[in-house]
């Protein structure tokens, strides 16, 4: 299957290997989007769930953050209280690539529920699940580095050889800023499909010309690139989007990322809009937009 991602449907998802993900990915040539969803926080559109609105405004990558993966619960806004979906629900309905957040954290970090975190059980329950890939990196204040996600990337391929792996920082995180390029080989001798660091001007210092060097350093180890708007501005105006869209794209990112700091742990809508039609142009836009086949 020569598919690019955005051309992707449902049963293409079910169907395709690492490999040919990994493949489509890399042939889509900087028109992927991941979109990031908080799936703890009651959405902000009433009888649907965040992974569906990431779905309709065209995500290629749907990441469920703070997804405890041993009691894995996916709210939707309705008159019933306490009304989620599983994952398996979430993947019928979106027909996207499906995946979690699973958080390396130090050992002594313990106010993050186990089910969020990388172990040996919870990468196996992942798996089980029917996730897609996981996302190792580290929500704000959870004192994530760049040497705990190496580290927890070998224990994720050791677990499975097929399931995805994005690795990297969007952000500080609680130990601050890392920009060191020195790593990104030890990244892709772990076992690491796509690295990410934050997309220009998002962190400090973070320009399109650092943005370059980033990607240019985890194309040369073999890794997809992905820049990241983990910094709450994906709730910012859409001209920001836009801007930051152009320049990730520009400094060759594979995949550009928008997070979850919206009003109700999801980017606005029309954000994720613009994105995409930076990215990628109202044809393939639309068509990704509308395709759940």
């Amino acid at each position: 299957m020569k598919k690019r991602i955005f051309d992707y449907t449902a049963e293409d998802v079910r169907s395709a290997s690492r490999e040919q993900i990994v493949n489509s990915i890399r042939n889509s040539e900087g028109r992927t989007i991941m979109v990031e969803n908080v799936v703890s926080i009651t959405p902000p559109i009433d009888l649907v769930s965040g992974p569906e609105i990431a779905a309709a405004f065209g995500a290629d990558m749907i990441t469920l953050n703070c997804l405890d993966v041993m009691d894995p619960k996916v709210k939707v806004l309705s008159e019933v209280a306490d009304e989620f979906m599983t994952i398996e629900q979430v993947k019928a309905l979106t027909g996207r690539l499906v995946g979690c957040n699973l958080e390396p954290i130090p050992a002594d970090v313990s106010h993050v529920d186990v089910g969020r975190t990388v172990t040996k059980e919870t990468v196996e329950r992942a798996v089980e699940l029917g996730l897609d890939y996981v996302m190792l990196t580290g929500n704000p204040g959870n004192c994530v580095t760049q040497e705990t996600i190496m580290e927890a990337i070998g224990l994720v391929r050791n677990v499975s050889k097929e399931i995805i792996i994005v690795a990297g920082k969007m952000h500080a995180g609680g130990v601050g800023n890392d920009y060191n390029l020195n790593i990104v080989p030890g990244f892709a001798e772990a076992g690491a499909d796509i690295m990410m660091f934050p997309a220009p001007y998002t962190t400090p210092g973070v320009c399109a010309d650092q943005a370059k060097e980033m990607i240019s350093a985890v194309h040369k180890s073999g890794m997809l690139g992905m820049l990241a708007i983990g910094t709450s501005q994906e709730g910012a105006t859409e001209s920001y989007i836009e801007k930051v869209a152009m320049a990730s794209k520009a400094a060759g990112a594979d995949i550009v990322h928008i997070g979850d700091g919206g009003y109700s742990g999801i980017a606005p809508p029309e954000n994720i809009m613009r994105l995409g039609l930076t990215l990628r142009g109202r044809r393939h836009q639309y068509k990704r937009m509308i395709n759940r086949r």
